[in-house]
């Protein structure tokens, strides 16, 4: 295999029950009738830093029908399996219940978000066709393969404008459909998404969680322009975890006084494929909805802001921004006749300004990612798992740059206030 430099030992390596029986089994759900697969080939899905809590793979499946059994047929497919190389990464992910959020959103949350977009004209597709899925060991979900129909990964580039706002629509429509559907279905299934990124397990089992404000101060402390805002991050630092926790926990504790709505949860640049036509943006895929949760839009629109921009959109165009998806989050409900209250602009920025301790709290321990996820000579898993690496991607002077552009909105806006 050509350059395994850009992928992870994870990626190389396949499990044994990735085999033809396993395919013919999937390809149940493809073709009416019986199949014999003919041959099988096995690719990594995606580069090095493009995921991390599970491995992907291509697959290449030639088979043949039982009634055609002398014509070959081919069918490529894209697979997210659970970590299984002994490791760090399997014993941190482990204990997730990954699969069987991501399973309940492909099989019952999309379809019927998307159901009651269709009903009134809407097309939007919010994620790639599932073929087949297991919640229980091995967890697994089959995906069609979306660069069969000409769509890419973001590569080691920022999304540009255009595509974060094809992004924010997506979500947009998400965030209202669900919350519609939330105030007029008491037992929606969508009430039963609680466990997010930070309530799945123990946050600090993640190095970079447990280490990534000390590291960052200790960094900071070491340039004369950035110690000045240690004692403010030092302000608040002990209320971050606590308050981002509570926010996670809101609705499963019954503390349901504001927004809800279905969050994608990992909204970040790696998450989502782009579809051109003659260099023109077509559409833009929305992938892996391992840890969507009911909850406030702020645990979206925060994530966003530090993981999907780019350090240009942070500074020049965030109000651009979140006022387009306000816009599109309030014409989805009118377009859906929603009859209770549509939450206005104010009462959303609120929301963000009311979880202000969670985008402090993403910005200063998460920002790293958004450089990693960029540099092509980057580790991932290293800079997730590693101190020391984790530090030397604090040192890096583009990182250092942003935060001494953003640090002082951060102070002016309050966010450093108990």
């Amino acid at each position: 295999m050509a350059n395994n430099e850009k992928y992870s030992e994870d990626d190389l390596t396949f499990p044994d029950w990735l085999n033809e029986a396993f395919f013919e089994n999937v390809l149940k759900n493809v073709e009416t009738e019986s199949t014999e697969v003919t041959n099988l080939e096995l690719k990594p899905g995606t580069m090095k830093n493009d995921h991390y809590a599970s491995i992907l793979f291509r697959a290449k499946v030639s088979y043949r029908l039982q009634s055609q059994p002398t014509k070959e047929k081919v069918s490529s497919f894209i697979l997210k399996v659970e970590p299984f190389v002994e490791g760090r990464k399997k014993e941190v992910v482990g204990n997730l219940n990954l699969f069987g959020t991501e399973v309940l959103m492909y099989t019952k949350v999309l379809p019927m978000i998307e159901k009651v977009l269709r009903q009134y004209g809407d097309e939007t597709v919010l994620g790639p066709k599932l073929v087949a899925c297991s919640a229980t060991a091995p967890s697994y979900v089959v995906f069609e393969d979306l660069a069969l129909k000409d769509y890419t990964t973001i590569g080691y580039r920022h999304p540009n404008l255009d595509e974060v706002k094809i992004a924010l629509l997506k979500l947009a429509k998400l965030h209202a459909v669900s919350y519609k559907l939330s105030k007029e279905e008491e037992d929606n299934v969508i009430i039963s998404l609680d466990k997010g990124s930070m309530n799945s397990s123990d946050p600090e089992t993640f190095p970079f969680i447990k280490n990534g404000i000390r590291l960052l101060k200790e960094v900071m402390s070491e340039h004369d322009d950035l110690k000045q805002f240690v004692p403010h991050i030092e302000a608040v630092e002990h209320l971050l975890l606590p308050k981002t926790l509570e926010m996670f926990n809101a609705a499963s504790s019954g503390k349901r006084d504001g927004i809800f709505v279905a969050n994608h949860g990992d909204f970040h640049l790696k998450n989502i494929m782009v579809q051109t036509n003659g260099g023109r943006l077509t559409d833009l895929m929305l992938l892996d909805y391992q840890i969507s949760i009911f909850g406030s839009p702020a645990i979206d629109l925060h994530y966003a802001f530090t993981m999907m921009y780019s350090p240009e959109m942070r500074r020049d165009h965030y109000d651009e921004l979140l006022y387009f998806y306000i816009t599109n989050f309030q014409e989805t409900l009118r377009k859906t006749e929603y009859k209770g209250h549509i939450p206005s602009h104010f009462e959303i920025r609120q929301e963000l300004q009311k979880y202000r301790y969670w985008g402090i709290f993403i910005f200063l321990t998460f920002l790293i990612f958004n450089y990693t996820f960029i540099d092509e000579d980057g580790d991932l898993a290293a800079v997730i798992e590693n101190p020391e690496a984790q530090k030397k991607e604090l040192e890096n002077p583009r990182y250092l740059k942003e935060l001494r552009e953003m640090l002082p909105k951060f102070l002016h806006n309050g966010y450093f206030e108990l």
